[in-house]
């Protein structure tokens, strides 16, 4: 399957990708996960790399859900047509061929058929759009692409972007990871930079100071009873909850993080839910954090990457993606 792998690690090849052993994490054990009566029209995502592609789905397709996206290293709804040859030659290595309005007329087809919500919609939504201004991965067309995007649907009140940051592909935080201008694994950057603080503040306003995490408010829970049969989904994902939220009433808020390529536990274990940046400002302002987890399918899915090209099938896309499905489901779980 050379073509997923180039799909992804464009500069590697396959011997020089390392996947480290799976080991069981310190996290707790696996239950399911719980329900914390949140406050649901403050539900806001954010991704890096496929997961900046997944997060646009999601906040397309469930647009009346969200309040705010977030999207890291990303591209356009529906770059990669279904296709991973495309998603390769295309979105990411000739971005500027990316035909913006091809998205947005398939966006109004999907929504007359009532696969995705109506993308109105979506100028109610905040937007903030990161680019690492010399990725070499996601090449940083793909964010101007999206600013293009928005404003062919008429959405683009609320948008807020930062092409500047130089560093390598991943997602930068202030002290924990690969160095900050040669990246690799685990794809998270020590770049003395809270972009996890940033993508809150964006998402929410004013917030309280980041405060140190509690360990033991990280939760382990099993997916697989959102993943309808299928191993789209990996075993377990995390979600930090805050004291403040841990009631079933609790008014809190969420936010929904969705790691990249080969930043699943297969590769990098807990280390996105950990080490990101969300949590020290999730406990001290009331904002619970959702890690859900992609799988790693060595015939389809190699590292671990969320659905932007259509493995999972061809509504990937939409309300009947198996992935797009599963994570609304978590989304409503925790709600409740």
């Amino acid at each position: 399957m050379n073509f997923i792998i180039l799909l992804f690690l464009p500069v590697m090849t396959w011997s020089r990708v390392p996947t480290p052993p799976i080991t069981d994490d310190p996290v707790n054990s696996e239950e399911a996960i719980g329900s914390y009566g949140l406050n649901t029209k403050e539900v806001t995502i954010s991704g890096v790399s496929s997961g900046a592609f997944m997060a646009s789905q999601m906040s397309v397709a469930y647009a009346n859900s969200f309040k705010a996206i977030a999207s890291v290293a990303g591209g356009i709804y529906w770059c990669a047509q279904g296709s991973a040859d495309r998603s390769q030659k295309v979105c990411m290595a000739e971005p500027e061929q990316i035909d913006v309005s091809a998205s947005v007329n398939k966006i109004r087809e999907l929504a007359t058929k009532k696969l995705i919500d109506n993308p109105k919609t979506l100028s109610r939504q905040k937007k903030f759009i990161f680019t690492i201004s010399v990725d070499k991965v996601i090449l940083p067309i793909n964010s101007n692409k999206i600013v293009d995007f928005y404003q062919k649907l008429g959405a683009d009140k609320n948008l807020e972007t930062s092409f500047d940051m130089n560093a390598a592909h991943g997602f930068p935080t202030l002290s924990y990871g690969a160095e900050c201008q040669k990246g690799f694994l685990p794809w998270i950057l020590n770049c003395n930079y809270d972009l996890a603080g940033e993508i809150l503040q964006k998402a929410y306003g004013h917030l309280n100071p980041s405060v140190k995490i509690e360990e033991d408010h990280l939760l382990k829970f099993d997916q697989s009873e959102f993943s309808e049969g299928t191993d789209f989904f990996y075993k377990n994902g995390w979600v930090y909850v805050p004291k403040d939220c841990q009631s079933r009433k609790s008014n809190c808020r969420l936010h929904v993080a969705l790691h990249g390529c080969q930043m699943n536990p297969d590769f990098i274990q807990d280390q996105f839910a950990v080490h990101s940046g969300f949590n020290e400002w999730a406990e001290s302002n009331r904002l619970i954090i959702l890690y859900p987890q992609a799988n790693r399918i060595t015939s389809i899915n190699p590292f671990g990457c969320w659905d932007w090209f259509g493995y999972t099938g061809p509504e990937y896309m939409t309300k009947n993606g198996p992935q797009m499905k599963g994570v609304y489901q978590m989304i409503q779980r925790v709600s409740r």
